[in-house]
């Protein structure tokens, strides 16, 4: 017969079970949007560089979007499956 203070020391050592979430790879098409979208990430802000202080060329108005297009590609390439 087990004494109760051996259980309890057992017990008390015992390491909490803890709860992982599984390990997830980004898939092939995920890596190829994220190099696409960092390519085109670095463009918008070359581009970002020929806008004028006013903000009235062409530059100006492109650049933006193309940065935020690019942001929100690098979201879609981690989710891709």
């Amino acid at each position: 017969m087990k004494s109760s203070k051996t259980t309890y020391l057992k017990e008390k050592t015992k390491k909490p079970q803890r709860y992982f979430l599984p390990e997830q790879e980004i898939s092939q098409t995920g890596k190829k949007i994220i190099i696409f979208s960092v390519i085109l990430l670095t463009c918008g802000f070359i581009l970002l560089k020929f806008t004028n202080p006013e903000g009235n060329n062409w530059a100006s108005v492109l650049s933006p979007f193309i940065i935020i297009i690019s942001y929100i590609l690098i979201g879609m390439g981690i989710m891709a499956k």
